[in-house]
């Protein structure tokens, strides 16, 4: 009788596959390397990251980056995120904001299942997800001007996603906005025009300053748009706010409110 063997691991990206499945879109693989657990779209990007020892940690630098909209709107009741990813930023404000609902559009119903059974995604009441486009999601939105904070994440396996260089997008997510609410986006850097044109856009598209956030020794580029001008007890209040947040989230709030200064000339 012969012995059973058991299949050695998969490799890939560096680390073990411990997920695949492929849909309309593509892959979709999770891999863990060195503590790590990875998503990716069949590239070596990395779409979304967690500690595997303390899953509760925002682990990637640009998702912690993209948190800096709560130096603008600390407390968020209502949220729309654009692009779900493993649900770094969704389990962040799920966590860090629990007064507020959170909505998610995701254009791929196996990354929902992904991020709910390998990165701990939620399942609650307070946390609605909708499978679909974001753009069509927000041309809807903008009739209920409903959210305090919208951010998006729109990238596939090749990069930006088409929304982020449609200016309709923008507007649409300027009409979802309350008059005090915040738009911000991870935008890639390294292609430097789709960026700059992405800007331009946010600048056209919302009433308040537009602010560019680089994510240090990454190819990352956060942009934040405002609804409105903010009023100056706002932005003098931000020094306080982004110490209390750091401490409370373990999240270099203090660097990127530096950075988020010297790209926008409102800050007194």
């Amino acid at each position: 009788m012969a012995a059973s063997t058991t299949p050695a691991p998969v490799r890939k990206f560096g680390g073990t596959l411990v997920h695949f499945v492929r849909d309309a879109y593509g892959s979709i693989e999770v891999v863990d390397a060195f503590g790590v657990r990875t998503l990716h779209f069949g590239t070596p990007a990395r779409q979304s990251a967690m500690c595997l020892q303390e899953p509760d940690r925002v682990e990637l630098p640009y998702v912690r980056a993209m948190l800096s909209a709560l130096l603008f709107q600390p407390e968020p009741s209502g949220v729309l995120l654009l692009g779900l990813g493993g649900g770094s930023l969704a389990k962040a404000l799920f966590q860090h904001v629990p007064a507020c609902r959170i909505d998610v559009v995701e254009r791929r119903g196996e990354v929902v299942e992904v991020a709910h059974r390998f990165f701990g995604l939620p399942v609650h009441p307070r946390l609605s997800i909708t499978v679909g486009d974001a753009g069509t999601f927000v041309k809807e939105a903008g009739r209920l001007a409903a959210y305090d904070l919208i951010l998006a994440d729109l990238f596939d396996g090749e990069g930006m996603a088409s929304p982020v260089a449609e200016e309709s997008f923008y507007f649409g997510c300027a009409s979802a906005l309350r008059p005090a609410g915040v738009f911000g986006i991870n935008l890639w850097g390294s292609q430097t025009a789709p960026c700059n044109r992405a800007l331009e856009m946010m600048r056209r598209a919302f009433g308040g300053p537009t602010f560019r956030l680089a994510v240090p020794a990454r190819g990352n580029l956060i942009g934040f748009s405002l609804a409105s001008e903010p009023k100056r007890a706002v932005l003098e209040a931000m020094e306080g706010r982004a110490r209390r947040l750091e401490a409370r989230l373990g999240i270099e709030f203090g660097r990127f409110l530096r950075v988020l200064k010297a790209s926008g000339r409102v800050f007194p």
